[in-house]
């Protein structure tokens, strides 16, 4: 068994498979943000025609999302392959992102300050932003460094 994912970026979908499979897989489990669908191939049905049946229950699974961003989640459907930890992780970071980039929209978000949070976090989140920390002196130390600057 050798398990991959394919990643079709325009039909925001990641397709994981094992490649060496060598019949038609017979269970397809499709997970977007509102659940998750199986779809079975029936007896003699073309693995052309199976396809298309995915497609278009993940269509109307994406229908039936009622924001308005709803065509930004990303579908992971899984052919006849158990979805592992990482899997789940990733689906759980496809949603987060997709929440956050709402939060961040102008169009959804009215709060400046709000959308800033949510652009940070993304930020954070996808490992383009590393968040420093550093140590801000006491009272007392700027107290007395005022006091040195006067006594010059």
């Amino acid at each position: 068994m050798s398990i991959t994912t394919h990643t079709d970026q325009d039909k925001r979908l990641h397709v994981v498979y094992d490649d060496e499979r060598t019949t038609q897989a017979e269970r397809y489990t499709i997970w977007l943000v509102n659940g998750s669908r199986d779809v079975l191939a029936q007896p003699f049905e073309s693995p052309k025609a199976v396809w298309q049946r995915v497609l278009n229950t993940l269509a109307a699974m994406r229908v039936a999302i009622t924001l308005s961003s709803g065509h930004l989640y990303f579908a992971t459907v899984f052919a006849d392959v158990q979805p592992t930890e990482q899997h789940m992780q990733t689906i759980i970071k496809d949603r987060v992102s997709v929440k956050l980039y709402e939060m961040a929209d102008p169009a959804n978000n009215k709060n400046a300050h709000s959308r800033v949070k949510a652009l940070a976090a993304l930020a954070e989140l996808h490992g383009l932003y590393q968040p420093v920390s550093f140590t801000l002196p006491t009272l007392e130390q700027l107290n007395a460094a005022i006091a040195g600057h006067k006594g010059q």
